[in-house]
C-alpha cells in the first residue's frame, strides 16, 4: 500500500496480474462488496474487495512517495513498534 491506511474507492490504482487497473464502480451485494476494475484497454472486471486486497495477485500502486506494497524493508513505525519502552527511552 502506498500509506499505511489508503481508502479503496472509484479512482484507486492496483496492479492486478501484472497489469494497471483502476477502481472505476463499487458494489454491495448480499455475497459481500464487491469492485468493478477497468484496464488500460477499457475491459471491466468485476471482483470481491476481499479478493482485491488479500490477494498476491494484486497490489495498490502507489500515488506518491512513502511505504509500498512491494517494499523489501518495514516501515519505521513498525520497526519502533518491535522496541520495548526502555529500548523506545534510550533512542
Amino acid at each position: 500500500m502506498s500509506r499505511a491506511g489508503d481508502r479503496v474507492g472509484v479512482g484507486t490504482r492496483f496492479r492486478y496480474d501484472g497489469e494497471t487497473v483502476e477502481v472505476v464502480e463499487n458494489a454491495s451485494t448480499t455475497a459481500g462488496n464487491e469492485v468493478v476494475l477497468k484496464d488500460s484497454r477499457g475491459r471491466l472486471l468485476r471482483l470481491s474487495l476481499k479478493e482485491l486486497l488479500f490477494s498476491d495477485r494484486a497490489a495498490v500502486s502507489p500515488d506518491g512517495p512513502g511505504p509500498s506494497a512491494d517494499d523489501e524493508e518495514e516501515i519505521a513505525s513498525v520497526v519502533l513498534g518491535q522496541f520495548d519502552s526502555s529500548a523506545r527511552a534510550n533512542g
